[in-house]
């Protein structure tokens, strides 16, 4: 992919100042129940497609139907719930393009918006962000699975946050939701060796994130625009590859033998990369 077109807005967040928060309001029944499904959702304990009844989650959460709704319409809007009329809800399942467009988007959000933490981050982003990461780490290390997401999400919200940019900091955390799960796809049922595979398939993501929160940290915009570059490649392709051995096992494909042609050398079978979309063609349909 060629390179970002970097438009800097006219007013500039200068590194080491950061605009004072609002107090943190008191959560509503809404927020409470759309943070709990939400991450319920991202770490797969609800998984894809199935049916969010109204009544039950009233019930578990000793909440009336209105927040309940307020949250479901929420959760709607990032595309985790499907709302389907006089059917209710259902987590959005996961297909296959939807790993086409989620990486192929990730491609311009993420070196972006790395580019600007890098480039508009205070010394206080920074400090989050470096807490962030070690928590991060140190899920993957003791095997932490409910950490390892929770940790993974953070991290990229405190890198969005320090982008100073509302606008790709609320694209880029709708995007989070979609990578984590997206992430967790394949692994085995068993709680325990479940929790092992996700660590494994993180422990290289560990080893890019803490070379991009060091280009952040000391304000390298072109750097860590290419490290979350190969961040996304990185993730992309394992979870492609988790994807493409299930279909094959599902569909059961059969095996592509060389074939000889008269002179008797064998044509070499062609790869396809699969997360590669077909090029339109020119001059009519």
């Amino acid at each position: 992919m060629g390179q970002i077109v970097r438009v800097e807005p006219r007013r500039v967040i200068g590194r080491g100042r950061r605009t004072e928060k609002p107090a943190r309001a008191r959560r509503t029944g809404g927020q409470i129940v759309y943070d709990a499904l939400r991450y319920a959702i991202i770490s797969l304990t609800i998984e894809p497609g199935s049916v969010l009844e109204e009544t039950l989650l009233c019930r578990q959460y000793k909440i009336s139907r209105t927040p309940v709704r307020e949250a479901l319409i929420r959760l709607s809007s990032e595309g985790l719930v499907e709302l389907q009329p006089n059917r209710g809800a259902r987590v959005a399942t996961l297909q296959f393009i939807d790993v086409v467009d989620h990486y192929e988007a990730m491609d311009v959000f993420q070196p972006i918006t790395c580019h600007f933490a890098a480039m508009r981050s205070s010394p206080a982003d920074v400090k989050d962000i470096k807490g962030k990461l070690a928590k991060f780490c140190a899920a993957v290390e003791r095997q932490d699975y409910e950490g390892i997401i929770r940790f993974n999400y953070d991290l990229h919200s405190a890198i969005a946050a320090a982008s100073h940019n509302r606008c790709i900091e609320r694209g880029y955390r709708q995007m989070l939701a979609d990578k984590l799960r997206l992430a967790q796809h394949g692994l085995p049922y068993a709680s325990r060796n479940r929790a092992a595979a996700l660590a494994d398939r993180f422990s290289g993501t560990v080893r890019i994130s803490r070379r991009l929160v060091e280009a952040i940290a000391r304000g390298d915009g072109p750097v860590a625009e290419r490290i979350a570059r190969e961040l996304n490649d990185y993730v992309r392709a394992q979870v492609v590859a988790q994807f493409a051995e299930r279909s094959a096992r599902q569909v059961q494909l059969p095996t592509v033998r060389p074939r000889e042609d008269a002179k008797g050398t064998r044509d070499q079978p062609k790869v396809i990369k699969l997360y590669s979309k077909p090029k339109q063609r020119s001059g009519g349909v």
